[in-house]
């Protein structure tokens, strides 16, 4: 009994010393760990008036906070930097971090951080390319930057999107509408910091032959991976890769050495079981939060051409319920699902 109750002990305290064990303060990646604890999720409805915030007590049902008003104001940034879209929370340690997409052809994201949601530090731009970088390696455009915490480094990082020239104009006809040289082609990058003050240069994160935005991972701990829902943003009628929908896909724990297993879907969006109208221009996929609740999975996406936000349960991440019963946001785009303690939402103090 004392062998036992020693071994016991020593698992315990190893468990709550190191992460990916317990992630008792990554709020990202529980399910309900503690009875403090809120389901909250950020939107947007107008990209010049700033998020919304949203609380859920099930998981299918969302209620507003703050009296439906933005809980934080686009900075008056000068060259086409003013836009809050797409904003990614995530608390920790006493804090809520906050980026968002600062502009259609900028080349910065935001960031902001908050004790309650409700008094914010004064705004920064981050420029996460550097300067130095050659004109075909600049980006046109960094969008949806998603917010993270990675446990086996202790640092956080940011997965966002751009097109570089030199992706644009290679051969491979990737492109948004498969031709070599149009607008988008984006490629899923990540940049890495522990202070929000300084970021590693920026690296492509998932290599792939198709246009891809919008990626978001969440800590599969009992499974020991990651798991990551990507967009394909490719026409929905080309006949090579048609996208305009959600794929699922996962990797190891480390993250400087992805290991991604093939592609899983489309699992919502066009050409998926998992759509909110049969017009294919009405129901591209986009945007996508995921996070565990409970004993399952919760995945939010967005259909701004048909019927706004949806929400799809599953177990596995593989197999998805489309919750159709689900209230949600209406008109609001692009959200994060995010946890944090009751005691520290501002507005349910």
């Amino acid at each position: 009994m004392q062998t036992f109750l020693r071994h016991f002990l020593s698992a315990f305290f190893l468990c709550t010393a190191t992460l990916p064990c317990g992630a008792q303060t990554n709020y990202q990646a529980a399910g309900h760990p503690t009875s403090d604890e809120v389901l909250l999720f950020t939107s947007f409805k107008d990209q010049k008036e700033g998020p919304h915030l949203w609380q859920s007590t099930d998981g299918i049902h969302f209620a507003p906070l703050n009296n439906g008003k933005p809980f934080f104001l686009p900075p008056p940034w000068p060259n086409g930097q003013n836009l809050v879209r797409d904003a990614s929370v995530l608390y920790r340690d006493g804090v809520f971090h906050l980026v968002w997409t600062t502009g259609w052809t900028t080349r910065t994201f935001g960031y902001a951080s908050s004790k309650d949601l409700v008094q914010w530090s004064e705004p920064r731009l981050v420029t996460p390319f550097p300067a130095s970088l050659p004109k075909e390696d600049q980006p046109n455009n960094v969008w949806a930057p998603e917010l993270h915490w990675d446990p086996a480094k202790q640092d956080y990082f940011i997965l966002f999107s751009s097109t570089t020239p030199r992706e644009r104009d290679n051969d491979n006809a990737s492109n948004n509408d498969g031709k070599i040289g149009s607008q988008y082609d984006n490629r899923v990058y990540i940049t890495r910091t522990k202070d929000f003050q300084t970021y590693s240069a920026p690296k492509v994160f998932y290599p792939c032959d198709f246009a891809s935005i919008d990626a978001v991972m969440r800590l599969d701990e009992p499974n020991n991976r990651w798991a990551m829902v990507i967009k394909c943003s490719r026409n929905w009628n080309l006949p090579k890769m048609p996208g305009r929908n959600l794929w699922v896909t996962f990797t190891g724990l480390d993250l400087d050495r992805p290991n991604f297993t093939p592609l899983q879907g489309p699992i919502a969006g066009n050409h998926s079981p998992m759509l909110s109208n049969t017009d294919p221009g009405k129901s591209m996929a986009e945007g996508p939060s995921l996070i565990k609740y409970q004993d399952h999975w919760i995945l939010v996406w967005d259909e701004p051409a048909g019927d706004g936000l949806q929400l799809a349960t599953s177990k596995d991440l593989l197999k998805w319920t489309h919750r159709k019963e689900a209230t949600l946001p209406p008109k609001e785009l692009h959200g994060t699902l995010f946890y944090a303690p009751k005691s520290a939402v501002g507005w349910l103090k």
